[in-house]
């Protein structure tokens, strides 16, 4: 069964691992951007991780664990507190960041980080929770439907070129995550291996 509770120091090194290991789920499909340099920069940006924890009024993480499993971490969420919709003023929560181990895929395992998240959210005050989701992650964007995110706006992107607009370059297909998620899954279902 799945249970959520606060992260805590002990858990930088699960969050850290977990962050590098499906960052490339993030990476959308039309920019050829090498998934190692994101890793660094993932890397680089969970520095402050051990501060965000503590800082608990300017964020909340929380960690789902297995509690049939030993307490197995399952994956985590990253809640940023102080977010402005940019059309509103609203201030709202923001999911900075979401994982959650593939094995624990379709276990509940992300929707109940989202909905404790929507709970401490509400207990701090806010009306809203905002997220980002890569428009080529489908299995992402279903899930957070499912969960009970609205879609309100769409991110639009152009590639530029000396002449003006030029072609996004695209990225190999071995280095589309969520692309090569999709395939193995779907070569598990058709050859009736269970997941």
């Amino acid at each position: 069964m799945i249970e959520i509770r606060r992260a805590g120091l002990a858990d930088c090194s699960f969050i850290r691992e977990l962050s590098l290991e499906v960052v490339g789920q993030g990476i959308p499909e039309n920019r050829d951007i090498p998934t190692q340099e994101v890793k660094e920069r993932c890397a680089q940006g969970l520095q402050e991780l051990e501060q965000w924890i503590t800082r608990k009024r300017d964020f909340a993480i929380l960690v789902a664990v297995d509690s049939e499993k030993n307490q197995e971490r399952a994956g985590f969420i990253i809640i940023e507190f102080n977010h402005l919709e940019e059309s509103t003023g609203e201030k709202q929560s923001y999911i900075f960041n979401l994982a959650v181990r593939p094995e624990y895929w379709g276990k509940w395992a992300g929707h109940r980080l989202v909905w404790e998240a929507c709970k401490v959210s509400h207990q701090r005050g806010y009306r809203y929770m905002t997220s980002k989701v890569t428009a080529s992650n489908e299995r992402a964007l279903l899930s957070a439907v499912k969960m009970g995110f609205e879609i309100e706006r769409y991110q639009l992107t152009i590639a530029c070129g000396p002449d003006g607009r030029a072609r996004m370059p695209g990225r190999p297909f071995a280095e589309r995550d969520h692309a090569v998620t999709r395939m193995l899954k779907a070569r598990k279902k058709k050859s009736g291996e269970t997941t």
